[in-house]
């Protein structure tokens, strides 16, 4: 089997995963927040297995690297916004040191003046479940996923072109487990994951598809 085939059955393995993803999302402004997590636990393996194949099919293009082109003389013409999301291809890299503690939503300063001081200060806010949340970065990140996934090799360009302007040469997988890994998962995802990490260091490391 070639590499071209493994990246094709792995992608079709992916589609079904990314359409329930986007039944999740549904079309609102916003969803609950345990749909918004439930989301995220799926979305973010899916990131994972597909910057794997991506840099299984970038492995063999060499492009030559940019030139650097000379600053615009003049007023830079400002853009319309609305950028199309583009997906990220390298792994976002694990934060060294003690992790950050969440804090709850407050009410803001606790300002009082002497004639109160025999209130209790607000509590704050309570997270429940059914909280709704803004679904705006979700959906750019599911959008940037869909559009990926049906254009791998120019992805794969894409990642290729980003490795040849680097001094150093560029990890596209972060050391150890990919995000999104789950020991022991016996979900499609995690099954996924588990297959395209494997075939993306095997690929790396110059070895034969396997049969």
């Amino acid at each position: 089997m070639s590499w071209t085939r493994c990246i094709e059955i792995n992608r079709l393995d992916l589609l079904p995963i990314v359409a329930r993803i986007l039944g999740m999302l549904g079309g609102g402004e916003t969803v609950l927040r345990h749909v918004h997590l439930a989301i995220l636990a799926l979305l973010l393996p899916a990131e994972s297995a597909l910057r794997r194949l991506i840099a299984i099919a970038a492995k063999d293009i060499v492009v030559k690297p940019r030139t650097k082109r000379a600053p615009p003389s003049g007023k830079i013409p400002k853009g319309s916004g609305g950028r199309k999301p583009v997906f990220v291809v390298i792994d976002p890299r694990k934060e060294v040191g003690p992790p950050k503690q969440k804090k709850a939503p407050g009410f803001g300063p606790n300002v009082r003046g002497f004639d109160d001081l025999d209130i209790s200060p607000p509590g704050r806010m309570e997270i429940l479940p059914d909280d709704p949340v803004s679904a705006a970065a979700l959906r750019r990140r599911v959008e940037a996923l869909v559009a990926a996934m049906n254009d791998i090799p120019g992805q794969a360009r894409r990642l290729a072109r980003k490795q040849a302007g680097m001094k150093r040469p560029l990890r596209v997988m972060r050391p150890g487990r990919p995000p999104g890994h789950i020991a022991r998962g016996k979900r499609p995802i995690d099954l996924l994951l588990r297959e395209v990490h494997e075939l993306a260091l095997m690929a790396l490391a110059g070895m034969k598809a396997p049969p």
